[in-house]
């Protein structure tokens, strides 16, 4: 005669269950006077571990402006380099940098951007726009994808030149 071996089965996976469920919460974990000194001594591993970590993190504000500044800084002088080669020069480049440029980010929601859209219908407009300003030189740059967060080349550059007069721009030819 067979012996039925699927009810026994059943029966010992039940009387397993039943004997882990009914062992006491606490049992493993220290009682509440050992937590108490656990956490009293200064000089527990956890805790330096922990502080350690928080301390060796790098800071991210900082990290993600130094990629902003080398990304608009990297572009403002290739632009450079390209529209107004006889005055910039290496020498003349060089002086670009963090300190000798301002910028700041701009938002399609503006009026400026938006007197910008109207006038200038090839620029596309993308979620990262910047304008940087080095001396007499304006420039309006796009990106696709946070120039913070990563090192790129830029979607669309626009140079402008600041004139030093808006009178004597331009001048007519003899008649």
């Amino acid at each position: 005669m067979r012996t039925p071996i699927f009810p026994i089965l059943i029966a010992l996976t039940l009387l397993t269950t039943a004997g882990i469920y009914s062992q006491e919460p606490s049992k493993g974990k220290p009682s509440s006077e050992e937590e108490g000194e656990v956490h009293k001594d200064s000089r527990s591993l956890d805790k330096e571990y922990y502080e350690y970590y928080f301390k060796t993190l790098p800071n991210l504000d900082v990290l993600e402006k130094e990629k902003l500044e080398y990304n608009l800084i990297h572009s403002l002088k290739l632009e450079l380099r390209k529209r107004d080669p006889e005055k910039m020069n290496p020498e003349e480049l060089k002086k670009i940098n963090a300190n000798s440029v301002r910028y700041e980010r701009v938002f399609e929601d503006s009026i400026w951007v938006r007197g910008i859209r109207k006038q200038m219908q090839y620029i596309k407009f993308k979620e990262f726009m910047f304008v940087i300003v080095y001396e007499k030189y304006y420039c309006f740059i796009s990106y696709e994808m946070n120039p913070a967060r990563y090192i790129q080349e830029p979607y669309q550059v626009q140079l402008i030149f600041k004139k030093d007069s808006a009178f004597n721009s331009t001048t007519l030819p003899q008649p």
